[in-house]
């Protein structure tokens, strides 16, 4: 009996499956499963430095803004502001599960609330670098004119890293309560997402306009003090006359701090969920920390830091230097830095 059973299952099993059904085939397909769930699970090590360095980042950009509202020696614009909170509000999105990033899925509204953050956040970065960009066009273009932006252009470089954000805000939440199950933590664990890539898709589309209309700015800002270097002379230009080329290359890296913005909301696409997101992740998470490089190696707010006294300047240096050419919440007499 056991010779036409063992004569039956060799006629049912194709031959080239036939070394499939030994026993010690078992134990095989067991560990081969077991990697296949852990290739997929956190790794806490990638966590721990993913988590430090958004911290890291965070903590810079809350001094570098704290410093500049506080001191009354540094002049900043409405714009720069936006810019650097924007900064803050995308460490701060991305570290929202911080402790559940491994382990039982967080509460589906943290989970939520993280994913309407972690869409909106690159667009408030790019919105909040064309308005930077924006204002700077116009200081440029008026320098020689000696008048004032109007409240229109004001009102518009206030408020789109606030508004354009919010829509996104809206278009995520609208996908995550009329689709049930969409709301999840990454499989690398280091924040949530959706699972479809409708909303990702979104993000990049905005962030990628954002970047078109910014780079023009950028350039054609960039001509036009180039050709007037007495009239941009309210810009620190230097005792020879001529625009610091630290200000142009500052500038230069401010306009393509968005292109890390759309790599990361890339990765919130579901045919990239998978284990290795995580250290292109992490080394994205340095986009704060590289912000804050950039707005915080400047002479006033080093200045500040090592308690360093500002050289008197000469009475025939313009009164103001506040790079956007208007919002002033400082007495005349201090300093401001691209």
């Amino acid at each position: 009996m056991a010779d036409e059973g063992a004569r039956l299952f060799a006629f049912l099993v194709p031959q080239g499956l036939l070394p499939l059904t030994r026993p010690e085939m078992a134990s095989y397909f067991i560990i081969t499963r077991e990697a296949s769930e852990a290739a997929g699970s956190p790794d806490p090590a990638l966590i721990n430095a993913y988590n430090a360095l958004q911290i890291t980042g965070l903590v810079l950009l809350v001094a570098i803004v704290l410093t500049a509202r506080l001191s009354p020696t540094i002049n900043r614009s409405i714009a720069w502001y936006n810019l650097i909170l924007s900064f803050i509000f995308y460490a701060v999105s991305f570290l929202l599960i911080m402790g559940k990033q491994y382990g039982p899925e967080p509460p589906f509204g943290l989970c939520l609330v993280q994913c309407l953050f972690v869409y909106a956040a690159p667009v408030m970065n790019a919105g909040a670098c064309l308005c930077f960009a924006l204002e700077l066009f116009f200081c440029v273009s008026r320098a020689t004119a000696q008048t004032r932006l109007s409240i229109k252009w004001r009102l518009l470089i206030t408020l789109i890293p606030y508004i354009v954000p919010l829509l996104v805000c809206m278009e995520v939440l609208t996908f995550a309560l009329t689709r049930h199950g969409v709301v999840r933590r990454k499989s690398i664990g280091m924040y949530c997402h959706l699972t479809i890539s409708t909303a990702s898709l979104i993000t990049n589309i905005t962030v990628t306009v954002i970047m078109a209309l910014l780079l023009p700015v950028f350039g054609v800002t960039i001509c036009r003090v180039l050709r007037k270097w007495k009239a941009s002379r309210h810009l620190h230009v230097d005792k020879d006359g001529r625009v610091p080329i630290q200000m142009i290359v500052r500038f230069g890296m401010v306009c393509i701090l968005p292109i890390p913005a759309v790599i990361l909301s890339v990765l919130s696409v579901p045919a990239f969920d998978g284990h290795g997101d995580g250290p292109l992740a992490v080394v994205i998470a340095t986009y704060p920390i590289w912000a804050a490089s950039i707005f915080g190696i400047q002479n006033d707010i080093l200045r500040v830091w090592t308690f360093r006294k500002r050289v008197p300047k000469s009475t025939t240096t313009p009164p103001s230097t506040d790079v956007s050419c208007e919002v002033t919440s400082k007495p005349s007499g201090s300093t401001s830095d691209v």
